[in-house]
């Protein structure tokens, strides 16, 4: 790990001159600053904003406060394509900030006075004026998801520990991936992402006095309009949370790894297992693990390796991966 903590991460497109310099100038006036300010363009035009006058002034108020930041263009894949590049960058955590979310001067400080070792994921109240709901009965657990409003759509007066989290919010990098087979729109990005995270152990916290305001306009990162895409990405987002209560096992690999994985699967707690060698570990296909999530490269045990910079055996590996 490097020795930056805290990464600022801001997806855009079609909000060059509507939200997004607000959302710029809220990071800069941070009582608490990032390390860095990663701003992921993935516009179909992509302008260099370093020819607008409105961004040379950020700009240099940016590098006047000591805040590191670069400009990137993205791949027009999606937020969550460019949200996983975030989570692979380095740092310990990461700020995902909407480009029309506006936080509040307190919010970095503010989430970050809750970092412990247990904690994987930090968020306050999203507010959308005039909508602001009554969610103080709301548990934030994946089970209530369509009987309740989110939690963070309302003014949140205490911490509670949920489930999952909405929009914007601080989170533990490197130790889960987001899902890249979901379509550009990417619905349910961010639930499935902190439900992982969640599952992995760690708590998701929802807190009090961080308040992000969602000024809710045209244009953003999931502007399109194709009804297919958002039904494709529920279909995924409702089989993977339908195994919530399973280990979901994909071993897309080699006749001999799936002898070393076979060592291991005693220890797993209530395995549901897709396999490319069934005579060696019984289990379904490979094309239906596919096509239940969307992507399995989450569970490609040689890049996590890679990622954790493994120097133990790959039995270990795979102990690290599902225990």
């Amino acid at each position: 790990m490097q020795s930056n903590k805290i990464l600022c991460s801001v997806a855009t497109r079609g909000r060059y001159t509507t939200t997004l310099p607000l959302v710029l100038m809220a990071i800069a006036n941070q009582t608490a600053s990032p390390d860095k300010l990663v701003i992921f363009d993935d516009n179909d035009n992509p302008e260099d904003m370093r020819e607008n006058p409105i961004y040379q002034h950020i700009f240099q108020i940016l590098d006047y406060k000591k805040i590191a930041w670069e400009w990137l263009f993205a791949d027009k894949k999606g937020q969550h394509h460019i949200h996983q590049k975030a989570n692979e960058m380095g740092y310990e955590w990461v700020w995902r900030v909407d480009d029309d979310a506006i936080p509040e001067a307190n919010v970095l400080e503010q989430l970050c006075s809750y970092i412990d070792t247990t904690v994987g994921a930090i968020g306050g109240s999203i507010l959308t004026l005039p909508h602001i709901f009554n969610t103080s009965k709301s548990t934030g657990k994946i089970k209530d998801i369509d009987s309740e409003p989110n939690i963070q759509w309302g003014n949140i007066n205490v911490t509670k520990e949920v489930e999952h989290l909405h929009c914007s919010f601080l989170y533990r990098a490197g130790i889960h991936d987001y899902n890249l087979g979901l379509s550009r729109v990417a619905h349910r990005e961010e639930t499935l992402f902190t439900y992982g995270i969640y599952q992995k152990g760690y708590k998701v916290l929802t807190v009090p006095n961080a308040i992000t305001w969602h000024l809710k306009a045209e244009g953003g990162i999931r502007s399109e309009t194709k009804q297919e895409m958002y039904a494709h990405d529920e279909v995924i987002f409702r089989n993977i949370v339908g195994l919530s209560n399973s280990t979901i096992v994909v071993l897309n690999s080699g006749f001999g790894d799936h002898i070393v994985f076979s060592h291991v699967l005693p220890e797993i707690s209530n395995p549901v297992v897709f396999t490319c060698y069934p005579e060696i570990v019984q289990g379904r296909s490979i094309a239906e693990a596919q096509a239940l999530f969307g992507d399995i490269d989450q569970w490609n045990i040689y890049k996590k390796m890679a990622g954790w910079n493994w120097k133990g055996s790959l039995e270990d590996a795979y102990r690290k991966l599902y225990l």
